[in-house]
């Protein structure tokens, strides 16, 4: 399991939402299948291109926020990762 400091977070505005991003841009590989950010626990769930992504994972992202899942964004140099807490 990756483990990331919580301070490397930012905020990732889209479609009236805002989730907690982890860039790790310069990584050529997917990240791992379940990483933790300070003390949370995240499920890798699914991937969206960076090019496109705002018009499939906001709502996407807002059904899992609604069902009381906790969503983490993985920035890779082509592709969104989302994980689920």
């Amino acid at each position: 399991m990756q483990e990331y400091d919580d301070t490397l977070l930012e905020p990732l505005a889209a479609d009236g939402i805002t989730v907690p991003l982890l860039r790790l841009g310069t990584e050529d590989q997917p990240p791992d299948a379940e990483i933790r950010v300070g003390l949370q626990s995240y499920k890798y769930d699914r991937s969206y291109p960076i090019k496109g992504y705002a018009a499939i994972m906001p709502d996407y992202v807002k059904q899992q926020m609604a069902a009381g899942k906790k969503p983490l964004v993985v920035e890779r140099p082509a592709r969104f990762y989302l994980y689920l807490g």
